[in-house]
């Protein structure tokens, strides 16, 4: 019987990926310089950082033991031979400055260990004028030098970037991976930070789409738990009607709504937009799982009770975020939306089974 493929410490998911490097590291084959593109969030630069520690690691060298000094400086951006270079600022680019400063340190050997590894977050980052900066150390780098770039996509990459790396592609997480992504990073806050309510954190996994990033994002929002409330609410008043859906601040979907789009008044109509776009979310979550015969949102009605039933509602919440992505006033557009939700739901027999 064949050995399973080997995997990189602390990494879940990715296993053609891992399977691929693992096999390249242990025979001294690893690309000089490696293209790593993925969605975000599902784990590009902790895949990267395992590379580091397999190149670094005397203790499981080629895979990373994890548990080392060598391990443990990496993990905790301590050591000297593992080099992130980023933007200074949030969405700003990397500077020739920058790229020349790396290329005259990388023709000196190492300070710790005997490798010296590169990281570039994001490669879309690299002005043309950086990366000619590096073009000879790129092509030419000295022995024990390794390059990797962090993407999200290759339109934005350089084409002489992508002519002289070679790419990695990584794909979305499956939901246990992110939900074990999700418990470690929640677990690394520590006893003092505010805990996340089980049930903010399901909905995080099962909305995150594949991107540990994104769930982590959701499970910390306070708002998350706003949006559930207002999808609730909305399905309520398909069930109820008109008389629900136009009842103001007096009923429950109007006391959702306000909650969800509570604020100043500067800036009110983009929240509205952002509510009325995430609640749909969620409910086309709660309809897609249904359709797939799979557990669906906990707390969520189905006023529809059919495949054809919530292909339907499916394609009028779509319609809805197209609305909302036109700039239509949120509001107004929702009320539209759960009228004609309501009267899909009303087309319903009494006693309609499944299909």
């Amino acid at each position: 019987m064949s050995e399973p493929p080997a995997q990189f410490p602390n990494v879940r998911g990715h296993r053609a990926a891992q399977a691929q490097l693992t096999r390249a590291l242990a025979r001294g084959q690893l690309h000089h310089a490696l293209l790593v593109v993925g969605p975000r969030g599902v784990g590009k630069a902790t895949l990267c950082r395992a590379m580091a520690r397999a190149l670094h690691c005397p203790v499981a060298p080629g895979i990373g033991c994890g548990t080392c000094v060598s391990c443990h400086r990496i993990e905790n951006d301590r050591h000297t031979g593992v080099e992130w270079i980023t933007p200074e600022d949030a969405g700003g680019k990397i500077k020739v400055e920058v790229a020349r400063e790396l290329a005259t340190r990388l023709q000196l050997a190492p300070f710790e260990g005997d490798r010296h590894v590169v990281i570039f977050d994001p490669a879309e980052a690299l002005t043309e004028q950086a990366f000619n900066a590096l073009l000879k150390t790129l092509e030419e780098p000295n022995p024990g030098v390794h390059f990797f770039l962090i993407a999200t996509g290759l339109d934005a990459i350089l084409p002489t970037i992508l002519s002289r790396c070679a790419t990695i592609r990584l794909g979305r997480l499956d939901e246990a991976d992110v939900a074990h992504a999700l418990d470690q990073a929640l677990a690394r806050r520590g006893d003092e930070a505010e805990p996340v309510p089980p049930d903010r954190r399901e909905l995080a996994a099962r909305l995150a789409d594949g991107s540990a990033g994104t769930a982590v994002e959701l499970a910390l929002d306070p708002m998350l738990d706003r949006t559930a409330d207002l999808v609730r609410a909305a399905v309520a008043a398909v069930r109820v009607g008109a008389a629900e859906i136009f009842a103001g601040e007096q009923g429950e979907l109007g006391r959702a709504w306000a909650a969800a789009t509570a604020g100043p008044t500067a800036g009110k109509p983009a929240r509205e937009r952002n509510a009325t776009l995430r609640m749909s979310e969620l409910w086309l979550l709660h309809l897609r799982e249904l359709i797939r015969a799979r557990a669906p949102i906990p707390g969520l009605d189905d006023p529809w009770g059919s495949l054809a039933g919530w292909s339907r509602a499916a394609d009028v919440l779509l319609e809805l975020q197209g609305r909302i992505a036109n700039n239509a006033n949120a509001r107004l557009v929702l009320e539209q939306a759960l009228l004609e939700l309501g009267d899909i739901a009303q087309e319903r027999p009494s006693a309609h089974a499944r299909t």
